[in-house]
């Protein structure tokens, strides 16, 4: 494989790449609530009424549902910059800490998928004008 080929893979893997994190993220939050509850701001839930637990749940089938988009390349550029807000908000709460730092790095990657757009091997670069 020469140069050329593997540069025009290295959007696709970080895009899919960066999917997988979200995927497993969402499924385990989906899978184990109390885990993850605690992660939630007490503020947010005194604020809207909504249980941590429910926050969690919606939480990890947006991070699902969005990681999914991402892996198949629908909305690459919409997509990836919700999940890049979405990463601003958890660093946000996290603060510096060793986790927040790791979600900085994720951030980054993912406005680097936002800028790039759509990929060769994705749904949008197939089913999209050229010009896009």
């Amino acid at each position: 494989m020469n140069k050329t080929n593997m540069k025009k893979w290295a959007p696709a893997v970080l895009r899919l790449g960066l999917a997988m994190v979200f995927i497993w993220f969402g499924s385990n939050q989906l899978l184990n609530q109390a885990m993850w509850m605690g992660l939630i701001p007490k503020s947010l839930v005194s604020m809207t009424g909504i249980s941590a637990g429910t926050f969690v749940i919606i939480n990890g089938i947006f991070e699902i549902f969005m990681a999914t988009l991402l892996a198949f390349g629908i909305g690459i550029r919409i997509v990836a910059t919700l999940l890049f807000l979405h990463l601003i908000m958890i660093i946000s709460d996290l603060g510096l800490t060793a986790v927040g730092i790791r979600d900085v790095g994720l951030m980054f990657a993912m406005l680097s998928v936002a800028f790039h757009g759509a990929d060769e091997y994705s749904y949008d670069k197939i089913n999209l004008p050229q010009s896009v």
